[in-house]
């Protein structure tokens, strides 16, 4: 468990910024986090998994800039930590699996219902965020296929399971950001395509954009 004021003090430096342009983490005086690498996991799964009670008083706009800084952000590449052997696999899990606790206390409340992908993406900022993701985390993480690589293994599992969930909630924008997910991440982790398959066998009433787009994902044919 992480003490309260580390707590508040890293939510803070990832939301607590005036929204700009370019973001403010891109300035050269930007300050920097200073807690240790090998704890920010912890910190990621326990924003996370309480994100309902502890990101609710932040607006739209600085969530958005938030998710993006955390996401694809200068060094220390907040989510890269994720693969980082130096830093402990139970830690490195969590902080993945927290996604989906996120995406269901956050992503539905906040995000508009349009697809990215092929509608107008109207004033919603966290529909962005939300969209990019799994495709932000491709460049983040920078993985190479090994059948000998038992951490890989691993992530293959967590991938499975945290895209899987995240696909299973009542919401297009949350179905969308988990598909785009599954297309960017389905060559690398082939038994994805069988998420995609069940969703589409046990899902009714689903939008004609949002089933050719699934098939998409399947053939890793997304963008």
């Amino acid at each position: 468990m992480v003490k309260a004021e580390l707590l508040q003090a890293w939510i803070t430096y990832i939301f607590d910024h005036p929204v700009t342009e370019p973001a403010w983490y891109w300035a050269e005086d930007a300050p920097e986090w200073q807690g240790p690498r090998e704890g920010l996991p912890e910190l990621i799964a326990e924003t996370f998994e309480r994100a309902g009670e502890l990101l609710s008083c932040y607006s739209n706009e600085l969530l958005d800039q938030g998710f993006w800084l955390l996401l694809s952000g200068p060094s220390p590449q907040f989510m890269a930590t994720r693969v980082d052997r130096n830093i402990a696999l139970p830690a490195r899990r969590r902080a993945l699996r927290s996604f989906v606790p996120l995406f269901r206390q956050i992503m539905p409340v906040r995000c508009s219902a349009y697809l990215s992908a092929s509608e107008d993406s109207g004033a919603n900022p966290v529909n962005s965020s939300c969209y990019m993701w799994w495709d932000l985390l491709t460049d983040t993480l920078s993985l190479s296929p090994d059948p000998d690589d038992l951490d890989l293994a691993r992530l293959e599992e967590d991938f499975l399971f945290t895209l899987g969930d995240i696909l299973a909630i009542n919401h297009d924008a949350c179905r969308e950001s988990a598909l785009h997910g599954i297309g960017h991440w389905v060559k690398m982790f082939p038994r994805l395509a069988t998420v995609v398959d069940e969703f589409l066998s046990t899902t009714s009433g689903l939008r004609p954009e949002l089933i050719d787009y699934a098939r998409r994902a399947k053939a890793g044919s997304v963008f």
